[in-house]
């Protein structure tokens, strides 16, 4: 089932995306063999988690609400289902994301986990 037109509105801005990167090119300095590796790493962890609550929070009013309405039990229903699917996409991919990084790195990688909760909520 596709809520709220998700099908049309992420293919839209992928292919704006795509358009948009051919147009401007490569960031200069970004992927140089000399640049050093943390040139670009991140300055705040809590304000990371903290987005990234955020913003999981905010997916439920837009996936839920996209049943437009529990007035009766069918759509209170569905927006439930919704709510599930949405929490199991977000912490599944979030705890994959933590533990093969985990395997790869031998360190947590909270910043790694927040992207893998996010790749569950647009998944969804």
């Amino acid at each position: 089932m596709d809520f709220a037109g998700s099908g049309i509105v992420h293919m839209c801005g992928g292919v704006g995306a795509l358009v948009g990167a051919a147009v401007v090119g490569a960031r200069e300095g970004r992927f140089d063999p000399g640049s050093p590796s943390d040139a670009f790493a991140p300055h705040s962890l809590p304000l990371i988690v903290l987005g990234t609550f955020i913003l999981w929070f905010g997916w439920y009013g837009f996936n839920c609400g996209s049943t437009l309405g529990m007035a009766d039990k069918a759509t209170g229903t569905m927006a439930a289902q919704v709510a599930m699917n949405t929490t199991l996409s977000a912490a599944t991919c979030g705890l994959t994301v933590l533990i093969l990084r985990f395997a790869v790195l031998q360190r947590y990688d909270i910043g790694g986990m927040c992207n893998g909760i996010l790749a569950g909520l647009v998944s969804i």
